[in-house]
């Protein structure tokens, strides 16, 4: 924490402690106020540019309380409060994600205590993940309702700066990432099925140029994910549509929705289409403002990538091979020389 910080929120809690005799909420709201704006203006941005998803997510985790406590002092944190969540569900999600690997290697291995137990692990963090991520939609939902009046789903806010807007972008993804991450958690936290549809309500307010074709690729999520939701629907043109902008635009969230769509949908040919498009974009810079949002779409299709390498051979994706497969001339040292992946 910044000495600047450091002094600013213990003159908040000091303070609030002193008024708090005289329910002076107003006061103690004033005193709260500058250390969420500071947080909004001054850290978050920094952040972002940072490209260090591994300190991004933990930093997330830190500070999440930090945050919440301004509550507290008749402060409404909600905004932030969802970005917190949002990045500290990538953190139980990567935890995840090693544990389904550890119960793909024991299923091949024919260790079935190993396997349950990993799958048990898996299905805790998914709850995890999934309960953060409900709780960075509903706070964006509700902050949003009523700094807007409206109602989320049903009408447009007319945004007053871009960090509402990116927060209504990342709450909604955060949203569908609850109800998928629920399901395989074995509906344990309960994420309403009608989010889904609200979600590609909201998602139509957002301009795709701008937000990296993130809207349109969620929306088509949204279609290939509800029976019936892709009739009358282009949505591998979607899909396309979306990373073309992304690529642009240095943000390849777009290319992850592909992929998770494909993988829903058991879609093999579709899923090495998009690994490898997000492998082999030509001369790709990353947006210096959102680095860290590019390098969590990194993580998660190396993610994917790993996931359907262990199914097929046991171990993650070799390192550098993103977006190349093991019966490819050029995808995998020959089965069993691991010499080969040392040198």
């Amino acid at each position: 924490m910044t000495p600047w910080l450091s002094r600013a929120f213990t003159t908040a809690v000091l303070g609030a402690s002193m008024l708090g005799l005289s329910g002076c909420e107003s006061l103690q709201s004033g005193l709260a106020t500058p250390v969420l704006r500071f947080m909004e203006y001054k850290v978050v941005p920094p952040t972002l540019a940072s490209g260090d998803a591994d300190m991004g997510c933990n930093f997330a985790l830190a500070t999440a309380p930090l945050i919440s406590s301004t509550r507290a002092l008749y402060a409404d944190p909600s905004m932030l409060e969802s970005v917190q969540l949002t990045s500290a569900a990538g953190c139980s999600e990567a935890q995840a994600v090693d544990e389904e690997l550890r119960y793909m290697r024991a299923q091949r291995d024919k260790k079935p205590d190993e396997a349950m137990d990993a799958r048990t692990a898996q299905k805790r963090l998914l709850e995890r993940t999934a309960l953060r991520q409900l709780q960075a939609h509903q706070l964006m939902v509700s902050s949003v309702e009523k700094k807007y009046k409206l109602k989320y789903g049903e009408s447009c806010p007319r945004f007053r700066k871009d960090f509402d807007e990116f927060v209504y972008l990342l709450g909604t993804i955060s949203g569908l990432q609850a109800f998928t991450n629920d399901v395989a958690a074995q509906q344990v936290v309960g994420v309403p099925s009608d989010i889904a549809p609200k979600a590609e309500a909201a998602l139509r307010c957002l301009d795709n140029e701008k937000w990296w074709g993130v809207p349109l690729a969620g929306r088509a999520v949204v279609w290939s994910m509800v029976p019936g939701g892709s009739d009358g629907k282009d949505v591998k043109g979607s899909f396309d549509t979306a990373m073309s902008i992304g690529e642009a635009k240095g943000v390849r969230v777009a290319h992850v929705m592909a992929a998770i769509a494909a993988v829903s949908s058991d879609d093999q040919k579709q899923l090495r289409a998009s690994l490898k498009r997000f492998a082999s974009v030509k001369d790709f810079k990353a947006n210096p403002e959102y680095r860290l949002i590019d390098q969590n779409a990194v993580l998660q299709m190396q993610n994917i990538s790993d996931r359907y390498w262990t199914q097929n051979t046991g171990s993650r994706t070799p390192v550098g091979r993103l977006g190349k497969f093991w019966d490819e001339g050029s995808g995998n040292a020959p089965a069993g020389n691991v010499d080969n992946f040392l040198n």
